[in-house]
């Protein structure tokens, strides 16, 4: 499968993978070569391609955006606000950014639902994605 992962910067990666699994708006996504054409919202979390059956994947985290399949499920394009690989997170800023996170949610506790309580739940799901991705969490 041909992989093509677009920010607003530009193209962050592009190459040959047998596999993609992404954090979808609803649940996770995974596409394998002649997946059916589709068109997926993202979500906030950790992307791992594989571009080799016994390789370790490629992984990142994505912030939002589309994932589509199509030829086939030969071309999958990634349209996303942003993606970070690991050498690009500072893990100490990562985990400082993840507790206060935390602290403002649990501090909107009781706006549950609300545009402000939403946006902070972003925070500590982006948070800890990049996390995971550095191997802290």
């Amino acid at each position: 499968m041909q992989i093509e992962i677009v920010t607003p910067m530009g193209e962050k990666w592009r190459g040959e993978a047998v596999s993609v699994r992404a954090r979808g708006a609803v649940g996770e996504v995974g596409v394998l070569p002649g997946h059916r054409d589709m068109l997926t919202a993202l979500g906030v979390g950790v992307c791992s391609v594989m571009q080799t059956q016994h390789g370790d994947p490629l992984r990142m985290v994505l912030v939002e955006g589309y994932l589509q399949v199509s030829h086939r499920g030969d071309k999958v394009i990634i349209v996303t606000e942003r993606a970070e690989q690991a050498s690009e997170i500072d893990k100490d800023a990562a985990r400082r950014d993840y507790d206060a996170a935390r602290v403002a949610l649990e501090a909107a506790r009781e706006d549950v639902g609300s545009h402000a309580w939403r946006l902070k739940r972003f925070n500590v799901d982006l948070a800890r994605a990049r996390l995971e991705l550095c191997g802290a969490l």
